[in-house]
């Protein structure tokens, strides 16, 4: 999340939000979950900025939560890995957070 901000931030680049996504798998839908994101703040200006706010639907299902558990504004697409290829086919870049 930090990283997307960092990059909304720098004005040595012209990045709309709308031209962001931010797709999470794994461990790191916990971020979008309510109430255990630990960064609900965070959460709310990447939405307030435009940024695709994405979390995997197999991910979510496989770790017990649903659609009803996310942070508004959250969507879940039907795969994490699925989302990135139509992404990038989009004409995204990829930038994976360490």
């Amino acid at each position: 999340m930090v990283n997307v901000l960092n990059l909304l931030a720098d004005d040595t680049v012209s990045v709309d939000g709308d031209a962001v996504a931010l797709v999470t798998n794994g461990g790191a839908i916990r971020m979008f979950l309510d109430p255990t994101s630990e960064h609900p703040d965070v959460v709310e200006r990447l939405r307030e900025a435009g940024v695709a706010l994405c979390v995997c639907g197999n991910a979510l299902r496989g770790q017990g939560f649903s659609e009803a558990d996310l942070l508004p504004g959250v969507e879940v697409v039907r795969s994490g890995v699925g989302e990135l290829a139509r992404l990038q086919a989009d004409g995204f870049g990829y930038v994976k957070a360490p």
